[in-house]
């Protein structure tokens, strides 16, 4: 590295060279500063630059250079000097940074794991110090701007770092012992007054160290130590393995997750925490979009065509990588109503291609927290880990859930070992007391009373520790506590109202800081906190906050953002703001999102949509709630877009009367109960279908009002009687101008009622007018029926041939109807025509194929949030799987499936996957439950008009030969 000035000697890697007295000039513009020296060079850099052509070797030198520059700029450091094979870089100057040395181990962090992608391997020195600064010498190649021992000390340890490694300096480590893990490494010798001790960095944290981070787990000892035994399993054998951490608010699933990470790295393992919001922050990233950036070592490029050779590299397949691209920049491709980028399925599927080559390069531990909150697209992507080959993938996935609220595909998942959290006992309790407080003989009344209250709570018993604390009952450090001088402080028997009494004992300033944070979210962004409450407020006291335990720094770069320590604490403050103020400061945060330094914020939409809702914007959380509604479900979040278009519905009941009011109503509704069939709210699509037909016979608008009725037809379908869903269709027919007159679509939707009620001759003459009218282009497509109508006429077409007894033809339609379904881009296409394809093969008695048709349908629709034809699926499933001698397992499809359908209402799944138990049973030599069951469709099929489930009904001497023939196989294979 050259200095200008006079002759020198040293080290060349140093930096810091000796100058002959006399010959420095004076530095016109230098300081003290506080800096972490930052020297980085690739291993073996001669080897692969001698045997190369000179610009085939400036080519590869320049890439892995750019690297370097790109994350040490990233994170704010100042590029002093580049080298022919590294950098040399400070952090804290010219600008000082309280953190110069966390964002130092991030720099090095990225770096490393971006180099290592490349097949390359770098080596990282960092120290922090004291240093002289030269503000003139910035930005010259020529002369070096730091002098002082620090940055000597960082580019010896830069060579002595092994490859792909970070190497760092005691002062570097504890500076950024919040952030980063460490491991301590060897003492080296470099002058001065004695040995240095040196660490290595290990990894990240997600969120900033807390002080009960360093204590011991209690209670919990066993599930650790289970969970640790089964990751050296995975590592060892090579394998995948998942496991599922339930339990109630405040048993101790985060500080658990903490616990894990912290030992997996200590061990060498790569460890990513995927934390999932309540609510989706604006301005912080999507959870995918984590997740990817934290897969690929390295950021996103900017454009779709960026993405998808990145994802290629990565070893995605060409249609998932696209998938995947057009879900992580939907912005780019314009995706709102069209549809097209519905491609949960796929991108999903990228994902989990991602995180095994991941593991492949380095064992991993995924850990999910809060798993109850996740999202459609969140549910896919742990679907499709889920469903990782359990061989040759050294990934090992940890997912905490509350008790309640985790999705039923995710919790009965067939690879997830489920582990339960539960209270505290007695001597638990009292050794976590101890931890907390100490041994002090003065603390023991008040250690009793603690335990009484607590009940076991780990949550609560430290949030009383907290309030003590707080208000001088107790004083002294963790540990190490004495009783104050102040009374014993009564402690309320809630958690509710302990909570409320810390947030009491904050000072004005503090509390309505953590009131307004609390109304921005669990997680909030603190520059839009700042601009909310000026930022010389949050600057001064958000530090404060995190001190006392209310909040914790959970993302430092490139956005600041926080989050609540717990979601309790949340809603124990967002409960205490009035009224009043909440709708205040709902409404200020609304319009703050319009603003330009806010308008390219993930999740802005959404945000604003519900901040408006609560603010009384109605205007705007109609436009926001439409806007974020109608793109969600374009990519197929059918919750999401029910939640969303909801905002909408109830925002613009509070507009002012008119025909654009209304009008809008009609068409707000009629997409909400659109959102909400596939998502499995059929009661609420049907109350929102009543409302929307309604008003639009209200303002004579007809066309709105067919578009309701047949939506309505759909509903009674699956959810109601089928001779009132054949009845509405024969009423819309009618009100159409007849057969030929009417639009295909609501031909299709009645063809497909006539054949659930065994007419399938009737159905072949509708589906034949259908596939004329289709032909002739009058009508509109999509105005009933989002599916592809090709697809819809061949399946439907094939339904009919087969119950006739014309299976050939009826083949050659199956297949034409998976090749459209395959080549549309709205993946319900796939669902349904797999489903469809099912019974035909189930009525066919080809049971392979019925187990292939049913699974892949599942897949897709879990990975598209699409589930409505999810019960149906894995009762066929479940029924192959017992013809096909797996009757258990078989069983165990068929239960989820009726509790799904059960909890739904969808009252012809409930028959049909009654029907498939009542089969399974008889399988399995279970007669008198096959009878029951029996019965119990017998009489559903009564009451509801199920014309074709009747007649498919076995008779009890049928179920009788089946169950004989179960228990005699059983027989032989006992006698084996």
């Amino acid at each position: 590295m050259s200095v200008a000035g006079g002759s020198r000697s040293g080290d060349a890697h140093d930096g810091i060279h000796a100058v002959p007295s006399g010959g420095r000039t004076g530095l016109a513009r230098a300081d003290r500063r506080m800096v972490t020296a930052f020297f980085c060079d690739i291993v073996n850099s001669s080897l692969m630059v001698i045997p190369q052509d000179p610009e085939d070797a400036y080519d590869q030198l320049s890439g892995l250079i750019d690297i370097m520059r790109r994350h040490v700029a990233a994170f704010g450091g100042t590029l002093c000097q580049t080298l022919g094979d590294g950098v040399y870089a400070v952090f804290g100057a010219p600008v000082a940074q309280e953190n110069h040395a966390v964002r130092a181990c991030f720099a090095a962090d990225a770096i490393l794991r971006e180099v290592a992608r490349s097949g390359r391997s770098v080596r990282i020195g960092m120290a922090s110090g004291e240093v002289l600064w030269d503000h003139d010498a910035t930005g010259r190649q020529s002369c070096n701007p730091a002098t002082g021992a620090t940055v000597h000390i960082a580019a010896k340890l830069q060579q002595l770092a092994a490859g792909g490694h970070a190497l760092m300096a005691e002062a570097t480590a504890r500076l950024a012992a919040d952030w980063v893990e460490t491991r301590e490494g060897s003492l080296v010798v470099l002058g001065g007054d004695g040995p240095l001790q040196t660490h290595l960095l290990l990894g990240l944290r997600s969120r900033r160290r807390q002080c009960d981070d360093e204590l011991p787990m209690v209670g919990r000892e066993n599930i650790h130590n289970y969970l640790m035994t089964a990751l050296d399993g995975v590592v060892a054998d090579g394998t995948f393995a998942a496991h599922l951490v339930q339990a109630a608010p405040g048993m101790g699933k985060t500080r658990l997750m903490r616990s894990l990470a912290g030992m997996a790295r200590g061990r060498g393992l790569r460890v990513i925490e995927w934390q999932v919001p309540a609510m989706e922050p604006v301005g912080a990233p999507s959870p995918l979009c984590q997740l990817v950036t934290e897969l690929l070592d390295g950021p996103l490029p900017r454009t779709l065509d960026g993405v998808s050779a990145m994802l290629l590299g990565a070893g995605a397949q060409r249609e998932a990588a696209e998938a995947l691209s057009l879900i992580l920049l939907p912005a780019q491709d314009g995706m709102g109503e069209r549809g097209a980028p519905a491609v949960l399925s796929l991108a999903a599927s990228a994902l989990a291609t991602l995180a095994r080559s991941a593991a492949e390069r380095r064992p991993t531990l995924l850990l999910v927290e809060d798993a109850h909150w996740a999202d459609t697209a969140v549910q896919a992507v742990l679907n499709a880990l889920l469903d990782l080959p359990t061989a040759s993938t050294r990934l090992m996935l940890v997912l905490t859930s509350r008790d309640e609220g985790l999705a039923a595909a995710l919790a009965g998942h067939r690879v997830l070992h489920q582990h339960k959290l539960g209270l505290l006992g007695a001597a638990e309790a009292s050794r976590l007391l101890d931890m907390w407080m100490g041994r002090f003989p003065g603390l023991d009344p008040i250690k009793h009373d603690l335990a009484r209250r607590a009940r076991g709570n780990p949550f609560f018993l430290v949030e009383c520790i907290r309030v003590l604390m707080m208000n001088g009952t107790l004083i002294g450090e963790v540990g190490d506590m004495r009783p104050g001088e102040m009374p014993a402080f009564p402690v309320p028997d809630t958690v509710q109202a302990l909570l409320s009494v810390r947030i009491d004992m904050l000072d004005e300033e503090a509390r309505r800081l953590l009131r307004t944070a609390a109304v921005v979210g669990q997680t909030f962004d603190a520059g839009l906190l700042s601009t909310l409450t000026g930022p010389d407020t949050a600057i001064r006291r958000l530090p404060d906050l995190v001190r006392l335990g209310f909040i914790d720094e959970t993302r430092l770069l490139p956005r600041q953002e926080y989050s609540f320590h717990h979601a309790l604490l949340h809603e124990a403050v967002y409960s205490a703001v009035t009224r009043r103020d909440r709708q205040q400061l709902h409404g200020g945060l609304a319009e703050l999102l319009n603003r330009p330094e806010f308008s390219e914020l993930p999740g802005r939409l959404a945000a604003q949509a519900r901040h408006a809702s609560a603010g009384a914007l109605w205007p705007l959380a109609v436009r926001a709630g439409m806007a974020a509604g109608r793109e969600a479900l374009g990519r197929s979040l059918a919750v999401e877009a029910v939640s969303l278009l909801a905002i909408a519905v109830d925002a613009n009941e509070k507009l002012p009367p008119g025909q654009e009011m209304m009008t809008a109503g009609i068409d707000l509704r009629l997409t909400l109960a659109r959102a909400a069939m596939p998502a499995g709210l059929g009661d609420r699509a049907m109350a929102e279908l009543d409302k929307a037909v309604g008003l639009a016979r209200r303002v004579g608008d007809e066309s709105r009002a067919m578009v309701g009725l047949v939506q309505q037809i759909n509903y009674e379908w699956v959810f109601g009687r089928l001779d009132q869903a054949t009845m509405l269709a024969d009423s819309a027919i009618s009100y159409s101008g007849g057969e030929e007159a009417a639009h295909p679509e609501l031909l299709i939707i009645t063809a497909a009622c006539q054949i659930e009620n065994d007419e399938a001759a009737d159905a072949l003459r509708l589906l034949d007018i259908a596939e004329r009218s289709v032909a002739h282009g009058r009508h509109t497509v999509g105005q009933h029926i989002m599916l592809d109508l090709e697809m819809m006429l061949a399946i439907k077409r094939a339904r009919c041939l087969s119950q006739l007894g014309r299976d050939v033809e009826a083949e050659t339609l199956v297949q034409q109807a998976l090749r459209c379904a395959d080549a549309n881009p709205h993946l319900f296409n796939r669902v349904f025509a797999r489903s469809d394809a099912a019974e035909i093969r189930l009525r066919q008695r080809r049971y392979g194929d019925v187990l292939a048709y049913s699974s892949e349908s599942l897949n897709v629709s879990r990975s598209t949030g699409s589930t409505l034809l999810d019960t149906v699926s894995l009762a066929r499933r479940g029924l192959a799987l017992a013809y096909l001698g797996r009757g258990t397992a078989g069983l165990v499809d068929i239960e989820q499936g009726l509790r799904i359908a059960t909890t739904r209402g969808a009252a012809l799944h409930v028959a049909k996957v009654k029907l498939c138990r009542a089969f399974a049973l008889a399988l399995t030599g279970q007669l008198q439950a096959a009878q029951q069951e029996r019965a119990a469709v017998a009489m559903l099929a009564d009451e509801r008009g199920y014309r074709l489930l009747a007649n498919q009904l076995p008779s009890l001497t049928e179920l009788t030969e089946i169950a004989a023939q179960a228990r005699s196989n059983l027989n032989l294979l006992s006698m084996r």
